[in-house]
């Protein structure tokens, strides 16, 4: 599993999510709060899961 860098800091009154990926490429995200950076960060950076997933129609 590839490691991700995630750094969250307030810019002109927006969250904002920075994720560095083992390639050296960097996602940016926009929150409205901390909290949702904070979630969304640690949603993004934790490991996929090893099941398949159904969808239901």
């Amino acid at each position: 599993m590839s490691q991700v860098r995630s750094v969250v800091s307030k810019e002109a009154d927006v969250w904002v999510l920075r994720l560095e990926k083992a390639n050296g490429k960097v996602q940016e995200y926009r929150c409205t709060s901390e909290g949702q950076a904070k979630q969304l960060a640690q949603m993004l950076s934790a490991p996929a899961s090893m099941e398949p997933v159904q969808l239901q129609a």
